[in-house]
C-alpha cells in the first residue's frame, strides 16, 4: 500500500465534492428513456445504500452478493459495499433462487440483494427504502480486502470463485497499472458501458471509469443501433466490446453509418475475434483506434496489442504484457515455437493473481516455475506473439482429427445472412463426434442448408465442414456475449 492509493468509495466522495452537479452517469433505459445522475447524486445514493447495508450487519470483511441488471444502482451498490470495507460478489440478474443460495453458501456471503423479491434476501427497492437516513452522520470509507470475489464463466460446469486478497485500492490515473493506458483507456473521458455488469470485465471497466472521473453512458440492454447513436450523441471516447457486439454494430453501421469521430479507442476482449471482423473494424475506424487484450479472471497474465501491430501479424492477440508465456503438450512437455499446446502464463507480479476461494476451491494448475493454465489452447511465434486456438475442453474429435470450434465459427460467421454461429461436437457412432453447427439467420432471410454447405466448402477443410446444421432463433449466450457451450447440445 502506498500513500497515493485510495479506495474506490473514497475516490467517488472526492470527485462528488469537486464536481457536484456535473453528470457522472447517463443511463439509457431499455424502454428508450434516459436518466442523468450527477456525481453528488451518485455519492448520495452510495451513502444511503451503505447505511442500509450496515443495518443488516454488513461490515468490513463481509461478502455481499447482488443480482442486478445494468442500472445506476448496480454501480452505487458496489461502491456502498466497498465503503463499508466489504467484498462484492456480482451475480447474473437471471440467476435462479437455488443457484443464488448455492453461491451464498460457497462464498460465505452475509446478504444477497436481488432485482426483485424472488431472488436473494432482500430486493433492491426494499434496500433503497431502508437507506433513507436523513441527517445521519457520514460513514467512514473503509478498505475492502478483498474487494471482489470474481466467478469464472462456468460455461462447462460450476463456476469457480476467485479473489485478489490484497487491499482494494488504486492510484488515480493508474486504476489498472500500465495495462489500461496500453489499451487506450484515459481519464476524464466519456465511456460507453454496454456489456452486462454482472460479468467481471464490464463491471471492472465501469468502476475504473468512475474512479478515473469518466462520464459513463450506461446501457441497460445492448442494442447495436442505439450504441452507435450514443457514441455520436454523447461524444464517447472509449468503448469495450466483445466480438458478438462488433458483428452487430458493423452490420448496423453498414446500413446506417455513424460518424464515430469522438471514438479514440474500440477495445475488444472476452472471446477470440475472427480476423475478418477485426480487419473490418480497422478498416472502418483506423488501426490506431482498435486495441485488444487476452487475459482471465484469475489474472494469470495478459497480452495486449493495437491495430497497427496486429496488421503485421494477423490473428495474434499480442505478446505477453508484463507476462511470460509457455506452451505445454498434454504430457507436460515444453513445446517449441509454432507448435500448438496448452497456454501457461506467469505475470511479472505473481501477487496480483487471484486465488481460488471457497470450500470447493480447486488447486491452480501451475508448473514448477509458477506458470499457470486456465485451459486455453494456442501457440507462440518466433517473436513471442500468442495465437489462440480455443479452449482445450472444447476440442471436437471427429474421425480422429482434433478440431477447434472457434476457428470454424469464425469462418462461418462471414456468411452475410448469418448473425450468430456456434459449433460443437455431438456423439456419433461413425465419427466419434460429428461436427454440428447451430446458426442464427438474419431476420427476414430464407437460408437453405445447401447454401451453407456450399459456403463451408469454400472456407473450411473437409474435416471442418459441419455434418449437421441446426437453424435456431438465438444461441445461449450470457450477458457478456460468451457462449454457454454446455447448453448447445440441447438446441
Amino acid at each position: 500500500m502506498t500513500a497515493d492509493q485510495i479506495s474506490y468509495s473514497a475516490r467517488l466522495r472526492d470527485l462528488a465534492a469537486k464536481r457536484g452537479a456535473a453528470e457522472a452517469v447517463r443511463f439509457l433505459a431499455r424502454d428508450g428513456s434516459e436518466r442523468s445522475v450527477s456525481w453528488a447524486e451518485l455519492d448520495g445514493l452510495v451513502e444511503s445504500l451503505a447505511h442500509a447495508l450496515s443495518a443488516h450487519r454488513v461490515g468490513q470483511g463481509e461478502v455481499v452478493g447482488f443480482a442486478l441488471g445494468n442500472v445506476v444502482e448496480h454501480l452505487a451498490l458496489a461502491l456502498a459495499i466497498w465503503r463499508l470495507g466489504a467484498t462484492t460478489l456480482v451475480l447474473d440478474p437471471a440467476i435462479t433462487l437455488q443457484a443464488a443460495a448455492s453461491l451464498k453458501s460457497r462464498s460465505g456471503a452475509r446478504l444477497i440483494v436481488g432485482q426483485h423479491d424472488d431472488i436473494g434476501d432482500i430486493s433492491l427497492q426494499r434496500l433503497i427504502e431502508q437507506g433513507q437516513v436523513g441527517d445521519a452522520a457520514l460513514l467512514p470509507d473503509l478498505i475492502p480486502c478483498p474487494g471482489k470475489i470474481v466467478m469464472s464463466g462456468g460455461s462447462t460446469g460450476l463456476p469457480k470463485l476467485m479473489c485478489d486478497s490484497r487491499p482494494f485500492m488504486r492510484v488515480p490515473g493508474r486504476s489498472w497499472g500500465n495495462i489500461a493506458p496500453a489499451l487506450g483507456f484515459r481519464a476524464d473521458q466519456v465511456q460507453l458501458v454496454c456489456g452486462a455488469m454482472s460479468h467481471n470485465a464490464p463491471f471492472t471497466w465501469a468502476q475504473n471509469g468512475l474512479f478515473e472521473g469518466n462520464t459513463l453512458v450506461l446501457m441497460e440492454k445492448f442494442d447495436a443501433d442505439r450504441a452507435l447513436r450514443a457514441i455520436d450523441e454523447y461524444g464517447v471516447g472509449f468503448v469495450m466490446l466483445v466480438p458478438t457486439m462488433m458483428v452487430r454494430m458493423l452490420d448496423t453501421d453498414t446500413q446506417k453509418p455513424a460518424a464515430m469521430s469522438s471514438l479514440h479507442m474500440l477495445y475488444h476482449t472476452g472471446a477470440p475475434c475472427p480476423a475478418w471482423l477485426k480487419q473490418a473494424w480497422i478498416d472502418r475506424v483506423g488501426p490506431d483506434r482498435v486495441s485488444e487484450m487476452y487475459g482471465s479472471g484469475e489474472n494469470t497474465g495478459q497480452t495486449v496489442i493495437g491495430g497497427a501491430e496486429w496488421l503485421q501479424r494477423r490473428g495474434t492477440v499480442g505478446q505477453g504484457f508484463e507476462t511470460d508465456i509457455r506452451i505445454y503438450s498434454p504430457e507436460g512437455r515444453l513445446l517449441p515455437t509454432g507448435t500448438p499446446g496448452e497456454i501457461f502464463m506467469r505475470p511479472d507480479d505473481p501477487q496480483g493473481r487471484s486465488d481460488y476461494t471457497g470450500p470447493d476451491a480447486p488447486t491452480p494448475r501451475r508448473d514448477a516455475d509458477g506458470y499457470q493454465s486456465i485451459g486455453d489452447f494456442g501457440w507462440l511465434d518466433a517473436d513471442g506473439y500468442l495465437y489462440l486456438a480455443g479452449r482445450c475442453d472444447d476440442v471436437i474429435n471427429s474421425g480422429g482429427v482434433k478440431l477447434h470450434p472457434e476457428a470454424i465459427e469464425a469462418s462461418l460467421l462471414r456468411h452475410p445472412q448469418l448473425t450468430d454461429v456456434a459449433v460443437f461436437g455431438v456423439d456419433d457412432r461413425e465419427w466419434g463426434q460429428r461436427v454440428t453447427a447451430a446458426v442464427v439467420p438474419r431476420d427476414g432471410t430464407s437460408l437453405a442448408e445447401t447454401e451453407l454447405v456450399a459456403f463451408a466448402r469454400q472456407h473450411l477443410s473437409p474435416e471442418e465442414i459441419p455434418k449437421e446444421w441446426r437453424f435456431v432463433e438465438a444461441l445461449p449466450r450470457d450477458g457478456f456475449g460468451k457462449l454457454r457451450r454446455k447448453a448447445l447440445t440441447v438446441l
